[in-house]
């Protein structure tokens, strides 16, 4: 020890340091908390066995197919119903033109002109006009009159259809021609004889 050493006591740094001293930052710095385990408190849940888990997956996929199959047969039978319709379209639009058709022939103007000749009506030969600015009559009113020409280009398209007589009944367009279909049915067939003609190819 030389002159400038003070002598500390013991007893002194011992209190001191265990005080609210210099070294009391230094030991709450390095002070470790207090840790202890704390048991789970959480319930744990029971394990599912791989035979639940198998079976769930099974009925999950089985319920996937089943979907499946029930909207395979939905679309199925929107596609039968679909085609049904476009076929009763078909017959409906083939039954309008033959309606559109007949229609034509009954508003044609010789079969207007044939059944106005059954009724009896009869053609002016010289017909009179009225004019309208005065209201004359140009043309007598009482003219000569004849029969109705019957029609000088032929229509096949009106035959078979009636026509209405003079008691307002249908009767047939052309009786003379209505039993020739029955009596050409009537006629028997011949019997050929001899080798079939071939025609000649060279």
């Amino acid at each position: 020890m030389n002159a400038h050493t003070v002598p500390l006591d013991r007893a002194e740094l011992r209190s001191v340091s265990t005080g609210a001293g210099w070294l009391a930052p230094e030991q709450e710095r390095t002070a470790k908390p207090d840790l202890r385990l704390v048991p789970n408190t959480r319930a744990r849940g029971r394990k599912l066995s791989p035979l639940v888990g198998a079976l769930t997956g099974v009925g999950l996929i089985l319920t996937i197919l089943f979907a499946q199959l029930g909207l395979s047969i939905a679309v199925s039978e929107g596609a039968y119903e679909a085609r049904a319709l476009q076929l009763e379209l078909r017959d409906l639009t083939r039954v309008e033109r033959v309606l559109t058709q007949n229609t034509a022939k009954l508003a044609s103007p010789q079969n207007l002109a044939d059944n106005a000749a059954q009724l009896g009506m009869v053609q002016n030969s010289t017909p009179a006009t009225l004019r309208l600015s005065d209201g004359a009559v140009l043309g007598t009113l009482s003219g000569p009159t004849a029969e109705v020409s019957s029609n000088t280009v032929p229509n096949a398209t009106l035959n078979g259809l009636p026509v209405v007589d003079a008691n307002g009944l249908l009767t047939e367009r052309n009786p003379e021609q209505a039993g020739q279909p029955t009596a050409t049915a009537n006629q028997a067939a011949i019997l050929w004889e001899g080798p079939l003609p071939a025609p000649q190819t060279h």
